[in-house]
């Protein structure tokens, strides 16, 4: 046996480590992440969306010296692995070089610590051109004519960090600087969320001279927000804490309050957990299908935090945006969720009442009584719907739940009003026995989706016999009744 070190192809790793999957946004969230560890109290991001767009990202964090810089820009440089400091927000070793370089073509580095100066870069196209694994090393006099150099100048130990050559910009539009711009919006709401507590803090970030405000999804300085019974366990001598938090009604909430919350659009999508690593949110609005969302459930966030020693248990990815639930941690969430969603319920029941002309008919559209009057809802619960549901993925499950709330805020109520004054609302004119025949053929259309889909026929044909249209037609019921009779 003979052994020979095998060294990656330096042109093609580094362009394939392009596509991890960063967004813009959680690209620049990433490297606040080594400013964070770094004991940095100010971030100073100064953007420049010009025809060749740059970003400069400054702290005044403790600094490296040339050594420790080194060791920064190299790929791997941590192994995820190893046990870390508790506050580190890091793992892989990966984060400052793959998450600048998924975005543009040039990342340069210059820290400053006990008075020393030192600066490294990544140019991919000069690693092109060597065809390998070359770092760029800079003098005194090349590092001062980088631009705003002066941030570094001023303080006696931080670190600067300039993007340049947003080539994965250019490519995808027609006008660079109007889609940096909105590259720039996006990024502030989400640092905003996502380091919201380390802004509560004191933490200040800086974007081209406006600090960000946090925001704060729970509402916690919101006098109406519920704080329900905290929890913890222990995981492999880990402690894991569970927060619920119940969000005020949306008669109580401002527009500020809104924002906050990602928007009136937004509160029911982003129900659920909020994971937050070492006070970083990582992943936020899921149940883990722990509990299914719906309207009702919609005002409960449970905060979790966990340390960064769980990492492995977590499954947390590179760019430290996706999280899987493993099973020994979800049976100690279950109680969190339970009483959150509870909660939660009690809320809308409370300024809330569903109104039933009839209690044993199952309504598509429900009509929910609160202070101010009435508001519409889809029934999430029609067998049209569940149907669907089952049969779907997450990501489809979402989608669909997103085109239902679009429908229900965009219902038009004014219009309905004024058309159903003046006597323009036109009724469809067919006899009964042709609405029993449509209706007929049209459940036996939906009740093939549930065999092919292995579903539960009986459950299903139940479902119907209580759900509008179909339950307002006794031929129907009947027929319905007579097909159960076969299966039982």
């Amino acid at each position: 046996m003979f052994e020979q070190e095998c060294v990656p192809f330096a042109p093609s790793l580094i362009e394939s480590m392009r596509s991890l999957g960063y967004s813009f946004s959680s690209a620049i969230a990433d490297l606040l992440d080594n400013s964070i560890s770094a004991r940095a109290r100010k971030i100073t991001i100064v953007a420049e969306p010009d025809l060749n767009p740059s970003l400069v990202i400054f702290d005044d964090g403790r600094g490296m010296n040339q050594s420790e810089l080194y060791e920064a820009m190299r790929y791997g440089s941590s192994n995820p692995l190893e046990e870390r400091e508790d506050d580190d927000l890091g793992r892989f070793g990966l984060g400052l070089k793959s998450a600048s370089l998924s975005q543009c073509r040039r990342l340069v580095v210059i820290s400053k610590k006990e008075g020393r100066v030192c600066g490294y870069s990544w140019d991919l196209d000069y690693v092109m051109e060597k065809k390998s694994w070359m770092l760029k090393g800079f003098t005194d006099g090349e590092i001062d004519e980088y631009p705003h150099i002066e941030l570094l100048n001023a303080v006696e130990h931080g670190t600067y960090i300039y993007l340049s050559e947003f080539d994965r910009i250019k490519e995808g539009t027609g006008n660079i600087s109007e889609t940096f711009n909105k590259c720039l919006d996006d990024m502030i709401n989400h640092l905003a969320l996502v380091f919201h507590r380390y802004i509560d803090e004191g933490l200040k970030i800086v974007v081209n001279g406006a600090e960000i405000e946090s925001r704060d999804p729970f509402l916690l300085n919101h006098s109406a927000t519920q704080r329900k019974r905290e929890s913890s366990f222990h995981i492999n001598g880990e402690k894991i804490v569970l927060k619920p938090y119940i969000l005020p009604h949306l008669s109580k909430l401002s527009q500020d309050d809104l924002d906050k919350v990602g928007g009136k659009e937004r509160l029911r999508s982003d129900q659920g957990f909020y994971v937050y690593r070492n006070k970083r949110l990582i992943i936020w609005g899921t149940w883990f299908r722990l509990e299914r969302k719906d309207e009702l459930n919609k005002l409960a966030r449970v905060m979790v935090d966990i340390p960064n020693s769980l990492d492995y248990m977590w499954s947390i990815d590179i760019k430290k945006s996706t999280a899987t639930l493993p099973d020994i941690i979800r049976r100690n969430m279950y109680n969190a969720v339970y009483e959150s969603v509870l909660s939660s319920e009690s809320v809308h029941t409370y300024r809330g009442r569903k109104e039933k002309k009839k209690e044993d008919v199952d309504y598509i559209w429900e009509r929910i009584k609160v202070r101010e009057g009435y508001e519409y809802v889809i029934n999430r619960q029609i067998p049209q719907l569940k149907m669907l549901e089952e049969t779907l993925d997450d990501e489809q499950r979402k989608m669909l739940e997103r085109i239902i709330a679009t429908l229900e805020e965009s219902f038009p109520v004014s219009a309905l009003y004024v058309d159903a004054a003046k006597g323009n609302i036109e009724e469809k004119k067919q006899n009964n026995a042709e609405v029993v025949d449509y209706l007929w053929n049209e459940l036996q259309v939906q009740m093939e989706y549930v065999k092919n889909n292995d579903l539960h026929l009986v459950e299903y044909y139940n479902m119907f016999m209580k759900v509008e249209p179909y339950c307002n037609y006794k031929e129907i019921t009947q027929r319905i009744q007579e097909e159960i009779e076969k299966y039982e």
